[in-house]
C-alpha cells in the first residue's frame, strides 16, 4: 500500500539533501527510486515530522533504517525496557498470585506475556531465586523485544513475504 506518493517523497527528498548537503545523498533517479521504494508505506506526514525531530537530534543524515526506526517510535511509542516489565510482573503476581495466571497473563502486555509463559508463571511466583529468575527474564525479554522492534519496522510487503516463506517451510517440515 503506497502512503508516501512520489511528489511528497520527493519533498522529503528534497529536504533531507537540503539538510545534509555536504553527504549528497540521494545523488541520481535510481537511489530515489530505491528510497521511494523502501519508505512509501510511511504516512507523509509521519516522515517530515520524523525528520523535522531527527535533524534537531542528529549531525548525519538518516539511513532508510533509521527512518523506519525513527517512524516506528512516533507511530507505536518508545518500547517499555526490561526493568519496567519485570515490575509489572511481580505487580501481576503480588495482585493475582498462582492460582488466577490467565488474569495475571492478561494484565501484562503481549511482550511481557510472551517472556513470562516462557519461564513459567507458576514458576516465577513460586521461585526461591527471584535475582536469577529476573536476570533470565531480561535475557529472554531483551532478545523478544528487539526481536519485534526489528519485525515493527519492516515494510507489511516484505512482512507478508516473510511470513509466506515461513508458513511454506512449516509445510515442508
Amino acid at each position: 500500500m503506497i502512503i508516501i506518493n512520489k511528489k511528497e517523497f520527493a519533498i522529503f527528498a528534497s529536504a533531507l539533501r537540503t539538510y545534509y548537503p555536504k553527504e549528497k545523498i540521494l545523488p541520481n533517479e535510481q537511489a530515489m527510486e530505491l528510497w521511494f521504494t523502501q519508505l512509501q508505506d510511511i504516512p507523509y506526514k509521519v516522515a517530515e515530522v520524523m525528520l523535522t525531530k531527527w535533524v534537531a537530534t542528529n549531525k548525519w543524515s538518516p539511513t532508510i533504517a533509521d527512518i523506519r526506526e525513527q517512524t516506528t517510535i512516533l507511530l507505536n511509542g518508545e518500547a517499555k525496557e526490561w526493568g519496567e516489565a519485570w515490575e509489572s510482573v511481580l505487580k501481576a503476581i503480588s495482585k493475582y498470585g498462582s492460582y488466577r495466571e490467565t488474569e495475571a497473563l492478561e494484565s501484562l502486555d503481549e511482550i511481557t506475556r510472551e517472556t513470562v509463559k516462557r519461564i513459567g508463571f507458576r514458576n516465577l511466583c513460586m521461585s526461591e531465586e527471584l535475582n536469577i529468575d529476573r536476570a533470565n527474564f531480561r535475557m529472554i525479554y531483551e532478545s523478544r523485544a528487539e526481536r519485534a522492534r526489528q519485525n515493527s519496522q519492516l515494510p507489511p510487503r516484505l512482512q507478508e513475504i516473510i511470513n509466506t516463506a515461513l508458513l511454506e517451510r512449516g509445510k515442508d517440515e
